[in-house]
């Protein structure tokens, strides 16, 4: 096995960082992120655990901290993100082609441990992705919700009666899939036309939660605000 910080591992990395249209939980959004800390950071947090008014700093904590519990090397942790990896479309010989892709170019790299690390989220969202990578857009709901497509959206609405709430295959609401991705048109043409920002996915997540986890601050707020209205 390679050691931890292996090229195939920056491989997964860069993979996951940029293939943002990935179908995955929050769950295992927030375990990669665990992992990734834990390789190349240290096998614990180093900071004091947020406070209850940062969620999205609690989450990445936890998930952080629950890889030295289950993880007792670099090595271990790296080998469960390379299989995490290989689920969600990463291969080895995306390794190869990435080296020779991003030979002697050290500002990408870095690019890419901060998408996969910062605010902006943890790389890869509950949406689905086709075989060139791209998002889908299959005229549904959940697709107009997905690609950000609020012309799309709005027309759907206008010319047929639709489920605003109903969940996809993976139980995910067109909510929760917009929030997820940091669609802001979608989220408000859904709140206008009535969506329950109540509503929890497979994880016990409401659109809100996966919203902050992801890092969408101004989507959360307006949710939260959604979310209190309604009950």
């Amino acid at each position: 096995m390679e050691g931890p910080g292996s090229p195939n591992f920056k491989s997964a990395v860069a993979f996951l960082s940029h293939s943002k249209s990935i179908k995955t939980s929050t769950t295992t959004k927030l375990e990669l992120y665990g992992l990734f800390k834990h390789v190349t950071v240290s096998p614990s947090p180093t900071t004091s655990k947020p406070s209850i008014f940062d969620p999205t700093g609690r989450a990445k904590w936890d998930a952080w901290n629950t890889t030295s519990q289950r993880y007792t090397t670099p090595q271990a942790a790296e080998d469960r993100y390379l299989e995490i990896a290989r689920d969600l479309g990463w291969t080895e010989e995306e390794s190869a082609r990435v080296a020779q892709s991003q030979a002697g170019t050290s500002a990408e790299a870095k690019g890419d441990t901060e998408r996969h690390t910062g605010g902006g989220g943890m790389s890869v969202s509950v949406s689905t992705v086709d075989k060139e990578g791209l998002p889908q857009n299959d005229g549904t709901i959940h697709g107009l919700a997905i690609t950000n497509d609020h012309v799309g959206l709005l027309a759907l609405i206008q010319s047929q009666q639709v489920d605003l709430n109903e969940p996809d295959e993976f139980g995910y609401t067109p909510l929760h899939l917009a929030a997820d991705r940091g669609n802001a048109e979608v989220v408000g043409i859904l709140l206008r036309e009535g969506a329950d920002a109540t509503i929890k996915d497979p994880d016990d997540l409401f659109p809100h939660e996966l919203a902050q986890v992801a890092g969408h601050e101004d989507i959360a707020a307006k949710l939260v605000m959604a979310h209190t209205a309604k009950e």
